[in-house]
């Protein structure tokens, strides 16, 4: 993989430059203009070519493929919405890295505006990173994260968090255990009507 030849212009970039991410590639960002449902992965991927069309998770990538298995066979009504914590490319020395805690804090207010601005119904942090720091921003505590696939929810402004194992972790630790993840988050997608009432009505 490399970065790209021509790094993204600062003075025409669509994103914000809080800090310098997004010099290492332009940040991704999906298409969709509405969602009931948003998978917020960590940060953006590395990307081949210069496309920008590529979007977060994209099915082109192993985890992405999951996430897209998943949402074939829900509700075809349900509609999706990928994103990344962290919208931008972290690298130290051409190598991929996790986000620093200031990054994903100058980030957060970009993930924030995409929940403004979607109004999605229900949100799946993917990983343990993703979900503890999100969860501190809302006032809630992680605590395990579903075992068993039994996973917690925890709900803000009629939003629905549900903090679930990142499918890289799936695919790589519980592989023979694919479609009960599968199974477990596609009743979480079908049922969150029926939660969104239930929350509602009291």
């Amino acid at each position: 993989m490399k970065v790209y030849d021509t790094q993204i212009n600062p003075e025409t970039s669509r994103q914000c430059k809080s800090c310098k991410l997004y010099l290492n590639q332009f940040p991704l960002s999906d298409y969709q203009s509405n969602a009931d449902v948003f998978w917020v992965g960590l940060s953006a991927v590395q990307i081949e070519e210069n496309d920008e069309k590529c979007i977060p998770l994209s099915p082109n990538t192993k985890s992405g493929k999951l996430i897209n298995d998943i949402e074939n066979v829900c509700d075809p009504s349900i509609t999706f919405y990928k994103t990344n914590l962290v919208k931008c490319l972290p690298l130290n020395e051409n190598k991929i890295r996790y986000p620093e805690l200031i990054e994903m804090n100058k980030c957060f207010p970009n993930l924030k505006d995409e929940i403004i601005c979607h109004k999605p119904k229900l949100i799946f942090l993917l990983g343990r990173q993703v979900a503890d720091f999100t969860l501190k921003k809302y006032g809630h505590t992680l605590g395990n994260l579903g075992a068993n696939f039994s996973y917690d929810t925890f709900v803000t402004e009629d939003i629905v968090f549900v903090p679930i194992h990142h499918p890289s972790y799936i695919l790589v630790y519980k592989r023979k255990l694919v479609d009960d993840y599968v199974d477990c988050v596609k009743k979480i997608i079908n049922d969150s009507y029926t939660f969104e009432e239930k929350v509602l009505a009291c």
